[in-house]
Order: structure tokens, then sequence, then C-alpha cells
């Protein structure tokens, strides 16, 4: 229920020789937007021999010669002007950081583009495609969805993936998360939340939204603050 093993086709995977598809508007961190047309796509599949989900190019016109690179520093958001039955008013994608601990720091983090699956009352969550090791000593590799969660009264704005919700990670900083989490797949409506959870890789929206309704008026005050550690970024 904590991850997913399989992949979401991104926008740019589409083989298509329409340019509506690689047709977007970015907005970049200082507001201003930029309307262009992809040349080098940030998804996994676009990724093999660079950062994933990163940095990207893009032209004024669907021919450009001239074409500008960006990365997840640059910009706040990208949207696809092209429409589909999955994503009707395009699809999004947004620059987060995202929780990335590491043998060497727990509070590691990185800066990464990552689409935005479904908004919700209290959370919004996100999905993005990466690349893992496969195979006998790890010589293959394979693509794996990653889904992740960020919580609209943190200030500091963090996505963390659902097995790190699950962890020990975010304790601190809401209390109780972790062990509300684990419950909510073995208390009494284990098998609807089971359920849910094949159905709709949304679920955590509803889990904590379920969180927040337990703390009561102290909810008003997550998240806690936590000791200042200043973390590694990628």
């Amino acid at each position: 229920m904590m991850a997913a093993f399989c992949t979401f086709q991104t926008a740019s995977a589409k083989e298509s020789d329409d340019d509506e598809s690689r047709h977007v508007i970015v907005t970049l961190k200082s507001g201003e937007k930029v309307e262009g047309y992809l040349k080098w796509g940030w998804q996994a599949e676009k990724s093999l021999f660079k950062k994933e989900n990163f940095s990207f190019t893009m032209s004024k016109t669907p021919d450009g010669k001239d074409p500008v690179k960006y990365t997840a520093e640059d910009v706040m958001c990208i949207d696809y002007t092209e429409v589909s039955e999955d994503y009707p008013d395009g699809q999004r994608w947004e620059s987060h950081t995202l929780a990335y601990p590491t043998i060497v720091s727990r509070k590691n983090t990185m800066q990464r583009l990552i689409c935005v699956n479904k908004v919700g009352k209290n959370a919004t969550t996100y999905k993005w495609n990466i690349w893992v090791a496969t195979g006998v000593n790890n010589t293959g590799r394979s693509l794996q969805t990653q889904y992740g969660v960020r919580f609209h009264n943190d200030p500091e704005g963090i996505v963390y993936t659902y097995m790190l919700v699950n962890s020990r990670l975010i304790k601190n900083k809401y209390p109780g998360l972790q062990k509300f989490c684990k419950k909510w797949f073995k208390g009494p409506e284990r098998k609807i939340h089971n359920k849910e959870a094949e159905e709709n890789d949304s679920w955590i929206l509803d889990m904590y939204d379920a969180y927040l309704e337990k703390m009561g008026d102290e909810a008003a005050n997550l998240p806690y603050p936590t000791k200042s550690k200043k973390a590694k970024k990628e």
C-alpha cells in the first residue's frame, strides 16, 4: 500500500508528431511566464544520462533553434496546454523540495519537478517516475513511479514519499502520524482502507484529513518546529 511498482505515462513520454503535446507554459520563480515548446524534457524517461526530473530545454517555436535550459531551481511550475481525459486542465508539474534521507543525513533534500496528482483540502499528492536498479547485481534499470504528499500546513513545503510518512522521519513534526498511518490499514475499517488504496493512489489525503480531525484543536499548531540542522540539498 505504501509504494507503487508501475509507472504512469508522462506527457512528454507520448510519441506524437503533434507539436501541441510539447506546448507548455512555464512559470519562473520570479513570477514571469514563458510559453514555448519542449525540446528535451526533464522526466526520467528523457534522463538516462542526466539528473532525472530536474532540467529541460524549450524554445519559443516548435522548430526553434534557440532552446533555453531551465532547472527545478529556476521554475515554480510547468503547465501543458494539451488537455486529456485524465488531465482536463492539462498536466501540471511543480518544483518542490523532496525529502531524500541518506545515511549521512536524515534531513537530506533535493529539488525536483514532480507531477500534481490530486489537490485535497489539507494536502496535495504528486507522482513522478525514477530509474531503479534491477536484476542480478543491480545491472539492469527500470522505471518506477513514486508517490508523494505535501502537507499544506508545512511552511517548508517539503514533499514526502508515502513510505516516509510511515516512518520516523516526521514523528517530531507530526506527532502520532506514523502510528496513525500504520493503524489506518489495521483497524476496524482496514478492508475499506485497503480497497481504497488499491483503487485510489491519493488515499493518503483521506488518511491525513482523519489524522487532523483526531488531533482536534492541536492540529492548528502543526507542524511542530524541529531542531534546525542544516540539511544537504542535492
